[in-house]
Order: C-alpha cells, then sequence, then structure tokens
C-alpha cells in the first residue's frame, strides 16, 4: 500500500521522530512560508495530491488554514486530515485553554521560530539589514499586541534554539511560557485512525467548508 504524507515542514521534525517507521510513506513536505497566502498553499497542496496518481491513500498535513484546504479535492485515492484549524490545534490538542491563549499569545516551536517566516529568522534578518535597534523597532511594533511567547514544547528542540528564543523574548518584553505539545493526533491518523477527529475524503469530492466545524 502506498501511503504519502503532504505536510507543512513545521512539523517535520516531530513527524520523523514520531512514527514507528517513516519508510512506510513518501512525505512531501511543503515550505511554510506558503501559508502567508492561503490561495497558493491551495494550489500547491492541490498539484501535490494531482501528482500522486500511483498513491493508495494521502494525508494532510494540515488543518483548515485560513480556508486554504476548503475545496480541495481527492483524485485518485481517498484524502485524510484532521479535523483542526491549523498547526497549533494539532501540537496542543490536548490543551483545554489553547482559544483563550490565543488571544494573547504568538506560538512557535522548533519547526516555526527558525522556518523561513519565523520570529527568529525575521529578526535575525532585519537586524543584519538594518543593525539591532532598528530591528528591534520594527519587531516590537510588530509583536506589540501579544503578552506571551508560547514556545511549545515537543521533544525535539535544540538547546541552542531555546536560548535564543528566550533572548528574542527578553527584547521584545514578553513572557516566555513552554507548554507542552505533541504530535499524537496526526500520528494516529498516520497509523489508520479515522473516527470523527479526522477528515476522510473519497475519490472525486472535495473537503468543504463545514467539515472543519465541531
Amino acid at each position: 500500500m502506498k501511503k504519502v504524507v503532504i505536510g507543512c515542514s513545521v512539523l517535520r521534525r516531530e513527524i520523523e521522530a514520531g512514527l514507528e517507521d517513516p519508510s512506510d510513506f513518501k512525505f512531501n513536505w511543503l515550505e511554510d512560508q506558503l501559508h502567508n497566502v492561503p490561495e497558493t498553499l491551495h494550489e500547491k497542496v492541490q498539484s501535490a495530491i494531482d501528482a500522486e496518481t500511483g498513491a493508495d491513500r494521502i494525508y494532510l498535513l494540515y488543518g483548515h488554514c485560513g480556508q486554504a484546504m476548503t475545496g480541495i479535492q481527492a483524485k485518485n485515492c481517498p484524502v485524510v486530515l484532521p479535523k483542526v484549524e491549523d498547526c497549533i490545534d494539532v501540537l496542543l490538542c490536548h490543551n483545554p485553554n489553547t482559544a483563550e491563549l490565543r488571544r494573547t499569545s504568538y506560538f512557535v516551536s522548533q519547526g516555526w521560530l527558525w522556518g523561513e517566516e519565523g520570529l527568529g529568522y525575521e529578526y535575525d534578518r532585519m537586524k543584519e539589514k538594518y543593525g539591532e535597534k532598528r530591528a528591534l523597532r520594527v519587531i516590537k511594533a510588530m509583536y506589540k499586541n501579544y503578552k506571551y511567547l508560547m514556545f511549545v514544547k515537543t521533544g525535539v528542540e535544540d538547546q541552542n534554539v531555546r536560548e535564543k528564543c528566550a533572548g528574542v523574548v527578553e527584547k521584545l518584553d514578553l513572557e516566555l511560557q513552554e507548554p507542552e505539545g505533541d504530535v499524537k493526533l496526526v500520528i494516529e491518523m498516520l497509523n489508520g485512525s479515522s473516527d470523527e477527529r479526522f477528515i476522510v475524503i473519497p475519490p472525486g469530492e472535495t473537503i468543504r467548508e463545514e467539515m472543519f466545524r465541531p
């Protein structure tokens, strides 16, 4: 059985560490910055699905993602994805306070922090281009509406990244919090679960907006 995973690179480390045998799957990791334009993410995911003509099952490591998955069509095999809003819901699916935390918190993980559009990468890039003082003014303005920086710990973190995260938090006058997270939800999906926590799209059908609702 040929199983294909199409997913956001933000989750790559966690998924590869969490699977008992990653070689059971073919992986297609897409760039995390595609989330900046949901229409582009939609097109990239659909193209990746269309290219897998020999797959028996395709798993999407995405959620609603700003409506980017709405209208995605399964072609030659079923497409399965978690019934979540985004990667935050994946990593913190067991945390009952996630909805409340979204109002005041900026979320990062190992993958988010120094991805191509991550907070750490953005700060480093601006500091190199404009100097530290100007970069700090700009980055503070960008994140002024947040109170907390949530560094979601999933067990794959590099210590130096955590230390850099703490340094950025200090500069931005944010409070660092470190909730525990995991990817158990999608690991269960990849291991064959297809209960009400997941959306299963038969060949020829499309993902509809209402499928993400409880």
